[in-house]
């Protein structure tokens, strides 16, 4: 049970590690061992949303496997013994700091944000200018939220226009409410954002996007009212490449804004697609919908009709979306449709 706990639990459920409660030791586990068979065998933990065997494989994939379920089941309807001491494997360890050692650059809010006590989520952008001179060119990155209990997820963008930094210097709190400034994108292609347990992202050789001393980052926090004010002053660490990209992705968004779903309905669909002009590597998807989001499918349709899985969301949770990177580039020739389609479920359940 314990290489279970170590590998699948205890990255998130330690001290800062964003879970509500650790799981480092016999004693926190056996006092949370009847929560832990019951979220386990639904498949709630750990959070894992792509069903397998319909894309991937992803990097990074968490969840256990049928045979690790039972253990966990049996291991704490059997009463939840302790094991012999010596036969424990080593308590995993985290670095207290940047994972990756110090980061080339760290951007930071010049001064924290008091998330309110109560109310409804808060979604607010935060503008940060990129210091430094020339440009530069980052391969990997890190979120540290400092108060990961509170923020729901974060998105970073980037702008060249300067639009973002001037609705912040009109709002006497830092930053601005909502999520969008006109100007602001993904930078270069790439998905740049960050949700509780994720990990540092680094890019392929030859993948960097550009940072230049005239961008600004623009930060989008999701937050959670916990009750109490909070502070909110996360940090963006960023590590350079030696030199320009070789390769620079391109986003193809699909979705449709015209949504209307009727009072009550249960499974209201939309469908978007796009076909190739090229032939394509995928890199990365990024599934998205919200509350009301209940299944999600990727798929590509290729020139001789074979449909191909990319990614299938049975269940739909948006607290667990995520950036899914694929292990080796999925290969589609010109003629392709890349397929999408969204169902949501408006019931009162």
């Amino acid at each position: 049970v314990a290489p279970l706990v170590y590998e699948h639990c205890v990255p998130c459920h330690r001290p800062g590690g964003g879970g509500p409660f650790p799981l480092r030791t016999y004693d926190d586990v056996r006092r949370r061992g009847t929560e832990i068979a019951t979220v386990t065998k639904m498949r709630f933990m750990p959070p894992w949303l792509p069903e397998r065997g319909h894309g991937g494989p992803f990097v990074g994939e968490r969840g256990l496997t049928a045979e690790q379920v039972g253990i966990l089941q049996q291991w704490i309807f059997e009463g939840m013994e302790r094991g012999d001491p010596g036969d424990l494997p080593p308590e995993p360890r985290f670095v207290d700091g940047w994972e990756h050692g110090e980061p080339d650059l760290v951007a930071r809010f010049d001064r924290p944000y008091s998330l309110p006590a109560g109310g409804s989520d808060v979604f607010r952008t935060f503008v940060i200018p990129a210091p430094g001179s020339g440009e530069r060119w980052v391969r990997g990155w890190e979120f540290r939220a400092e108060n990961p209990e509170v923020v729901h997820h974060a998105t970073i963008e980037v702008d060249r226009t300067g639009s973002a930094r001037r609705l912040e210097e009109i709002d006497p709190e830092p930053g601005f409410s909502g999520m969008r400034a006109e100007g602001a994108h993904m930078p270069d292609g790439h998905f740049v954002g960050w949700v509780p347990g994720r990990r540092p992202t680094w890019l392929p050789d030859g993948m960097a996007w550009g940072l230049t001393p005239e961008t600004d980052l623009v930060v989008q926090l999701h937050m959670l009212p916990s009750g109490k004010v909070e502070p909110v002053q996360p940090e963006l660490g960023l590590y350079f490449a030696d030199g320009p990209p070789t390769e620079t992705p391109m986003m193809i968004r699909l979705g449709k804004r015209l949504i209307d779903i009727p009072a009550g309905a249960s499974e209201y669909a939309i469908a978007d697609g796009y076909r190739l002009p090229v032939d394509v590597e995928v890199r990365s998807l990024f599934p998205h919908a919200h509350y009301l989001g209940q299944d999600l499918k990727g798929f590509a349709t290729l020139p001789d009709g074979t449909k191909r899985w990319l990614v299938w969301v049975r269940d739909w949770d948006f607290n667990w979306q995520d950036e899914y990177r694929f292990r080796e580039p999925v290969v589609l020739p010109a003629g392709t449709t890349l397929g999408m389609r969204v169902t949501f479920d408006n019931s009162a359940s």
